[in-house]
């Protein structure tokens, strides 16, 4: 375990390091003048909740600059959610939602640090948000932290409802579990955590967590029922509606495979693999999680579901700032290499084809394309190797 020498004295260069890195992000991103796209669909989703239009037809139609065109492809409860801001102009749209992304982005660091532990949630107060506002700063270069800025995601809302569920006590009043339930029916693939619950024999937690899930669908149902049954008979089984699976975005097992074998959408292959991976990375996650390692445990939990998913936009791997947390901890060597793949943006240097069959790749650039995939695998081979330790490490 690694300790941070001198916390007192580094506050003043942290706090300079973290205004200097939040200038520099706005600075750039003004440059890039970012069309925040996606955030951009949830209004639409919310106006067609509101003004009554198919939700998951012609009601959402939002074309982008490279002629495609994007529909509603979230649970109908998050549509309801986002009628909240469905009345919004999108230029002031833009500025509320990129600045509640940086600032949760620093409750997801505030939150993983709790979870974390060690260091990192011990110093006194000034010096804990200041460590914590640093790392969020830092964090802001992420390439899926930045892509989520970028295109006004919603991932960093559920990272941080994920970890606020994961980080309460047992005697808090907010139920665990039911955070977890709440994000699932928002956006399903958060729904990997209640089989890690399952697995790890937290009943209450499972329970919790299904009935939330079942909550959000129930209440679609009542305000929304033609799109509920559009989208839970009908939707939610059309996964090539989301995007194409080979293209560079996509960083999961189904996306390398694809670019991989050359087949656009390699279902048999995937579900094979996925099935392995799935049921790997959650038995490890269970153990893991039953001999008191949370922390390890859900964040092999979050890469598995990241590893499986049949897409897994690059935006989506913002629980790669947790991870890279807990690993500046355990083992600050392969934090090292973490930051290295994340930081790099090196899957923007591969072509990026949206339309048309798979593009042929070199080997670098077929190696550059799934960085997060591998980097993703090397993790929960990792977190095998630390569930065979005697005891777990200190702070977790």
């Amino acid at each position: 375990m690694t300790a941070l020498p001198d916390r007192r004295r580094l506050t003043v260069p942290l706090t300079a390091f973290a205004a200097a890195s939040l200038v520099g992000y706005l600075a750039v991103r003004a440059l890039a003048n970012p069309s925040m796209i996606d955030m951009v669909v949830y209004q639409a989703e919310g106006q067609a909740v509101l003004h009554g239009r198919d939700l998951y037809g012609d009601g959402v139609h939002i074309p982008t600059s490279g002629g495609n065109v994007l529909p509603a492809t979230y649970p109908p409860f998050a549509a309801l959610l986002f009628a909240v801001i469905s009345w919004i102009p999108v230029g002031v749209l833009k500025v509320l939602v990129t600045a509640a992304n940086i600032v949760l982005l620093g409750v997801v660091v505030h939150l993983a640090a709790r979870l974390v532990g060690s260091w990192m949630d011990r110093p006194p107060r000034t010096e804990r948000w200041t460590l914590v506002t640093a790392i969020a700063a830092a964090a802001l270069w992420f390439e899926p932290v930045w892509t989520t800025l970028r295109y006004g995601q919603i991932n960093l809302a559920l990272c941080a409802l994920i970890l606020f569920d994961l980080t309460r006590s047992p005697t808090s009043r907010w139920p665990r579990g039911l955070g977890i339930g709440l994000a699932t029916g928002i956006k399903l693939t958060p729904g990997i955590f209640i089989l890690w619950f399952l697995l790890s024999g937290r009943r209450r937690e499972t329970a919790t967590a299904v009935l939330g899930a079942a909550g959000t669908v129930a209440l679609g149902f009542v305000l929304i029922p033609h799109a509920s049954t559009k989208f839970w008979l009908h939707k939610v089984f059309e996964t090539d509606a989301v995007g194409k699976t080979y293209i560079t975005d996509n960083q999961s097992l189904s996306g390398m495979l694809a670019r991989v074998t050359h087949i656009d959408d390699p279902k048999a292959l995937w579900a094979v693999a996925a099935l392995i991976v799935v049921a790997v990375g959650l038995w490890i996650a269970a153990r893991i999680a039953n001999r008191g390692d949370t922390a390890l445990g859900a964040l092999t939990c979050a890469v598995t579901g990241l590893l499986v998913s049949p897409i897994s936009w690059s935006h989506h791997w913002v629980w790669a700032v947790p991870a890279a947390m807990l690993l500046a901890v355990r083992a600050p060597k392969a934090a090292v290499a973490w930051c290295a793949v994340f930081l790099s943006f090196l899957i923007w240097a591969v072509p990026h084809k949206v339309l048309g069959p798979s593009p042929a790749l070199n080997p670098l650039q077929m190696l550059l394309s799934s960085l997060y995939p591998l980097a993703g695998l090397a993790f929960v081979a990792w977190a095998w190797r630390e569930s065979t330790r005697a005891q777990p490490v200190e702070g977790s």
